[in-house]
């Protein structure tokens, strides 16, 4: 089973020292897409009163550069749960364009027979790294 290991050696920070956040608050996720180049940070950050949880998923585990919160789950499947008033982050080694997810209540796998599986609030938005 691969766990948070899988992103344990990876920095923290921003390798080219720039942040774009997400700002996330009630009923809404701002910006929705966010242009990047490889090695910036994507800073996603929870302004709701309750927590949040971040989906996405990456083509090739060796996408990412850095990363703050987040647990590495299935080789391309990234998760952060964020509390209120707290952030989490990712940064990217390449070109590439992810697609996330926020939610207001975690994904529970298994039981569910396939197309099932119902995400009652979640906002989509994407990460395009040039």
């Amino acid at each position: 089973m691969l766990t948070a290991t899988g992103c344990a050696s990876l920095p923290e920070r921003s390798r080219s020292g720039k942040v774009y956040e997400v700002l996330i608050q009630e009923g809404a996720v701002s910006p929705q897409s966010v242009r990047v180049r490889p090695g910036d940070e994507v800073r996603f950050v929870n302004h709701r009163i309750d927590p949040i949880w971040v989906y996405f998923f990456r083509d090739s585990p060796d996408e990412l550069a850095c990363q703050r919160g987040f647990s590495f789950y299935w080789g391309t499947e990234e998760v952060a749960k964020i509390r209120p008033n707290e952030s989490a982050s990712v940064c990217f080694s390449k070109p590439v364009s992810v697609g996330f997810s926020v939610q207001m209540e975690p994904t529970v796998h298994g039981g569910e027979e396939p197309g099932a599986l119902k995400i009652s609030g979640a906002m989509p938005g994407a990460i395009l790294v040039e």
